[in-house]
């Protein structure tokens, strides 16, 4: 249920900073496990993009990083009213030790996050009733599966839970200004909070950070900022290894037939879940070659020129341009496509009446139009290596509650570029001898780690700035979740992540986030949380130091 601050006074057990799809789920499932659960978000019920300064991060657009209003949204159900809805599971690979990738020691395999991928599609609405069965590929490379939610909004998704459940309080324009670490117990005593102009302070048994990943982070940063010694200090991991993923394209991809195109083009399960699949390097193959984590998948050629009797793409072009702010400086003009569809008035038509049964009532994700000489752009969405150097750190600058800012310093590696060039070539080889197709790169070897390089932007997936680790010297928390220092705090998200992969972070975020609450229910025996207005006089009790030490063990 919804409730104002000002309106109650707990009791609760569990408090969660942040309303996007992981603070969500950790929510969601506690709740269920009839745990009394209170879920802050700095934002309203219409969750929106930070107007101008209004973010606390001051993360400028640069080479390599976007800006914040663009890669952070508040209030209830975060960044993905706006997301695409890809929904991809982490790989086996992704967790073992890789010579070639470094800083990437997972202290969990994943057969240990696996059992929670079903909660996960179904909190994220892209649970299909069908699975594909195991296919025997050839070595090399094999077709995996991306699923798309049904409803992108995981609060409208889960809308009717959030305003039943019993066991979850809501309440939102609320922000987290502080933590009140106590030293000696080891433990946080309570946040501080701002609502509507009043403060508040909050008391409870645990604590969870969901508020992504340079949110967990600057909170963490500025309790260290206080405590020095906290997470091993300044040169210590809290902050490094900020990771996102390489997206881009450097070639396309010819089939052998349009038999071969097909399989990659989308279809819909049962339950109305699109799915896709993708072209993703074995095991065997990264191993052997040294080269990241990467999947790939053909789409739409460019639609910017217009081909003359090709009306599907051109009504395409004109509804996504049809706004002039739509159009960057150097986008064509949609003139040509106009006249391509004047020309054909009944192609015109059906391309309509197709474009509309799939966008508008089959909410297919993307318009996929074939191409008579099976020609496609090859998207990818490559693994960023953890680099320790990559990081986030406090400004000197400081918002509205005195709490300090972040600065960024995103960076790729070399080997990064490298790498997804080799994966492309890799590719190329083993689709000629399958007789699946060909590839058609853009550029010689020298141009394509450019062109990586160029398009090499992040700043949506926060990953590794509060990595798992088995100890404090190499991470901030453990294989739980818990911050390595504090007896009752917990982060959740993508921050965690000890490397990126080649998956869209958010279903492995969720389904994390699902395996945090049934720990944080495993516990055992809950002490009720308060709220209380403004700076109390009386003393909040830490947790009984029973429990505290279970924690520490």
């Amino acid at each position: 249920m919804f409730a104002d601050a000002h309106a109650f006074s707990g009791p609760f057990q569990v408090c969660i900073v942040g309303a996007g799809p992981v603070g969500l789920a950790v929510a969601l499932e506690l709740s269920r496990l009839n745990i009394r659960t209170l879920l802050l978000d700095a934002g309203a019920r219409r969750a929106r993009r930070p107007r101008p300064n209004e973010a606390p991060f001051d993360v400028c657009e640069n080479q390599n990083h976007r800006g914040d209003r663009e890669t952070l949204g508040t209030g209830l159900g975060g960044t993905s009213r706006r997301w695409g809805g890809k929904c991809v599971e982490f790989d086996d690979i992704d967790f073992a030790k890789r010579n070639h990738i470094g800083d990437g020691n997972w202290p969990i395999s994943h057969g240990e996050l696996s059992p929670f991928y079903e909660r996960a599609r179904a909190i994220l609405s892209c649970d299909a009733d069908i699975d594909e069965p195991a296919a025997i590929e050839p070595p090399g490379f094999f077709r995996s599966l991306e699923r798309w939610t049904r409803v992108r909004d995981t609060a409208a998704a889960n809308g009717k839970e959030l305003h039943c459940s019993p066991q979850l309080t809501v309440v939102l324009n609320t922000r987290v200004h502080s933590i009140e670490f106590d030293p000696v117990a080891g433990t946080v005593r309570k946040l501080g909070v701002s609502c509507r102009g009043h403060s508040h302070f909050i008391s409870a048994q645990y604590f969870v950070l969901a508020c992504g990943g340079r949110g967990n982070a600057r909170l963490l940063l500025n309790l260290q900022a206080e405590f020095p010694d906290l997470f091993s200090g300044k040169k210590g991991p809290l902050g490094r290894f900020y990771m996102g993923h390489l997206a881009g394209e450097i070639a396309q991809v010819q089939f052998s037939s349009s038999e071969q195109a097909r399989r990659y083009w989308f279809y819909k399960s049962a339950n109305g879940t699109f799915v896709r699949r993708r072209f993703q390097p074995d095991a065997q193959l990264q191993s052997e070659f040294g080269v990241s984590n990467i999947a790939m998948w053909p789409q739409n050629r460019d639609m910017a020129t217009a081909v003359p009797g090709d009306t599907t793409s051109s009504l395409g072009y004109v509804l996504k341009n049809m706004n002039s702010e739509n159009r960057g400086p150097t986008e064509p003009s949609i003139a040509p496509h106009l006249w391509n569809l004047a020309r054909n008035p009944l192609k015109s038509i059906r391309s309509a009446a197709n474009l509309f049964h799939k966008r508008v009532l089959l909410h297919e994700p993307h318009l996929f139009v074939p191409d008579r000489h099976h020609f496609y752009r090859l998207r990818y969405h490559a693994e960023q290596i953890p680099n320790r150097e990559s990081r986030v750190s406090l400004s000197e600058a400081r918002d509205c509650d005195g709490s300090l800012k972040l600065d960024v310093s995103f960076k790729y590696l070399t080997q990064d570029y490298q790498s997804t060039v080799l994966a492309h070539q890799a590719l190329d080889l083993w689709l000629a001898r399958q007789g699946i197709g060909r590839l058609v790169f853009l550029g010689e070897t020298e141009e394509l780690e450019r062109l990586v390089a160029m398009q090499a932007k992040d700043g949506y997936h926060q990953i590794g700035v509060t990595r798992m680790s088995a100890n404090r010297r190499d991470g901030v928390v453990n294989a739980h979740c818990r911050v390595h220092d504090i007896a009752n705090l917990f982060v959740a998200g993508s921050s965690v992540f000890v490397t990126s992969g080649q998956a869209n972070p958010t279903l492995p975020a969720v389904a994390m986030a699902v395996r945090l609450a049934h720990h944080i229910h495993s516990l055992g025996s809950m002490v009720p949380a308060t709220i209380l207005r403004a700076r109390p006089t009386t003393r909040i009790l830490p947790p009984p130091s029973e429990i505290a030490q279970r924690l520490h063990d």
